[in-house]
């Protein structure tokens, strides 16, 4: 329902216009649902249940065991992730045989594999806010840390570029969300498979990108070694 209440959105604003805010009918279609793609993908995550085993106390379980609490979240994260692609695959078919809209694909096979590398990228970046994220629960125990999670949510879509291009916020704006992680998720990948973004700035992206997760990388090992001191287990 999603999909279709932003799709039939951007079919109503370009029916008096053929470009709007310097975008194609086509290209902003093929944004659109390229996010909801990678919404599915980049967006999703398992991680959103270490919050609530720290509130139970269930983290003890695996504390004992020889096994690394980060990779086994990854690990579940990309179970989580292949699972809800095989879904995608299946709605955005149908989705394209029932409406047959204009769709944008790659110049060159360069593009596409630039658009993969800062996609799988974005995965990873997200996986280490959402953990950090739900980390915040050794500090609040009682609410289960759903309600950070839930702005959280709220929030990464909008800043993102779940809901539109990024590009069409005023310039000073827009400037300050390319040093943001949070435009790397949805964002910067489209821009690549749509060609909207020169070679220099590809590289440059993607460069932000790895900074941004090996300081993720950091701050959650650091917040961890922190909530682990704290930590009580609670209901154990």
């Amino acid at each position: 329902m999603g999909l279709l209440l932003v799709y039939f959105l951007w079919q109503a604003v370009f029916s008096h216009s053929q470009s709007v805010f310097g975008y194609e009918k086509p290209v902003m279609l093929t944004y659109v649902l390229g996010t909801s793609v990678m919404q599915a993908l980049v967006l999703s995550s398992r991680s959103i249940d270490v919050g609530g085993q720290i509130s139970t106390g269930d983290l003890s379980n695996y504390l004992l065991k020889p096994l690394d609490y980060f990779r086994y979240w990854l690990a579940r994260d990309v179970a989580d992730k292949l699972l809800n692609l095989a879904f995608v695959i299946i709605e955005l078919g149908l989705f394209i045989i029932l409406l047959k809209p204009s769709l944008v694909v790659p110049a060159n096979s360069g593009l596409f594999l630039a658009a993969i590398i800062a996609a799988i990228l974005g995965m990873v970046l997200y996986f280490y806010l959402s953990f950090l994220v739900s980390m915040t629960t050794f500090w609040f125990v009682e609410h289960n840390g759903w309600p950070t999670r839930f702005l959280f949510q709220v929030l990464i879509e909008f800043v993102a570029g779940a809901l539109f291009p990024l590009d069409i916020l005023p310039a000073a704006v827009y400037a300050l969300t390319r040093f943001l992680p949070t435009s790397y998720l949805l964002f910067f990948p489209m821009q690549i498979w749509l060609g909207r973004v020169n070679f220099h700035d590809v590289w440059f992206g993607i460069g932000i990108m790895l900074a941004w997760i090996l300081t993720l990388q950091f701050l959650v090992k650091g917040v961890w070694n922190r909530g682990i001191r704290v930590y009580e287990a609670y209901g154990r």
